[in-house]
């Protein structure tokens, strides 16, 4: 039978019942013993001469409140619980605050309240009330108010489809990003019990990528470099797309407010190309302080998942499956369907 308690609970529990004089409390502390080594409730029952309903409820408080619930005198009598009242004013303070630990809620509740619960029956209530436990998202601290988001949605949607009615039209979320030469681990599903090891390096080196994204067609356009992103990347991922699509008459690129996106080399160099060219290049700025507007950011997300997740123990080999994957990978039928589901058409507002 597998124990569902540690040797130093179980001990714990044993020296509780040695002390106890109260005969129902040392039945309520020997159920509990009895479950934690992994005995059923139905031979517990047959054991204590007690009722099953009577060994299930033990549990329970057990797990709820630990031992407090157990050795309280007037167990039957007494509602371990908050009321509903109280549980509304902490489901208040979880909403509108963030609480990394459950610890955190069980000792507000024992200073406010003078009810003690375990970890294990915190995280039950807080289950229960329909929240999880998971890393909260990350928004710029500055960030443009909602009417100007909201607008500037507006306007690239009408741009959107526009080019979708026309078949010399494109629009491109551009931006660029660094792919850092380090195994990132994130969670994965492992036996209980057993270790899961994984190789990892601390190379500083990175991939600087300078992309741009059509999420009409799913297309990712990417330039790949050692060196940061300048105004000369800028040119080249320019020069990269205006190649893809030659016959094309108009070619809307959105952009953030770096510097080298507004470079007098980069724009000078864009007047050429509408000449030579013959095609209308339109840059559209975001906003600023607004990343969640910008498409091509999930693509990063997407494309640091596939790449930086997997060991490389040379920076050419990292260097080559970062261009591998913006050259090839991306272009493939089946990472378009995954791009199209991942990345989607519809934008974020930050609020507040």
């Amino acid at each position: 039978m597998e124990k569902k308690l540690s040797d130093e609970e179980i001990r714990e529990l044993m020296a509780l019942h040695r002390k106890t004089k109260d005969k129902k409390t040392a039945v309520r502390i020997n159920s509990v013993i009895l479950w934690a080594k992994g005995w059923k409730y139905k031979d517990i029952c047959e054991a204590l001469l007690i009722s099953e309903s009577f060994a299930r409820n033990t549990v329970e408080r057990y797990k709820l409140f630990g031992i407090s619930g157990l050795k309280y005198e007037h167990y039957e009598g007494h509602n371990f619980k908050m009321t509903a009242k109280q549980e509304e004013g902490v489901v208040k303070f979880v909403e509108e605050n963030f609480v990394p630990a459950s610890k955190m809620v069980i000792q507000g509740v024992k200073e406010e309240f003078g009810i003690e619960y375990t970890t294990q029956g915190m995280q039950a209530f807080l289950k229960r009330k329909g929240f999880v436990y998971k890393k909260p998202r990350a928004i710029p601290g500055k960030h443009p108010s909602e009417e100007v988001q909201r607008a500037f949605i507006e306007k690239i949607e009408n741009e959107m489809e526009k080019c979708k009615d026309k078949e010399d039209e494109a629009l491109y979320f551009s931006d660029g990003s660094g792919f850092l030469h380090n195994t990132k681990i994130g969670y994965g599903w492992i036996r209980k019990g057993k270790e899961k090891i994984f190789k990892t390096n601390t190379s500083r080196q990175k991939v600087n990528v300078n992309g741009a994204y059509n999420p009409e067609t799913e297309e990712a356009i990417c330039v790949e470099q050692e060196s940061p992103i300048n105004q000369q990347s800028n040119i080249k991922l320019i020069e990269k797309i205006i190649e893809h699509h030659r016959e094309y008459k108009k070619i809307h690129i959105v952009l953030d407010n770096a510097k080298y996106n507004h470079g007098k080399i980069f724009k000078a160099h864009i007047e050429k190309l509408k000449r030579e060219k013959n095609v209308e290049i339109e840059l559209i700025y975001l906003p600023t302080y607004s990343p969640n507007l910008n498409l091509i950011e999930r693509l990063w997300k997407y494309a640091k998942k596939k790449v930086v997740g997997i060991y490389y123990d040379r920076f050419h080999k990292f260097k080559e499956a970062v261009r591998n994957f913006f050259e090839k990978e991306v272009k493939k039928e089946s990472c378009k369907a995954e791009l199209e589901k991942f990345i989607g058409s519809s934008f974020q507002i930050i609020k507040g």
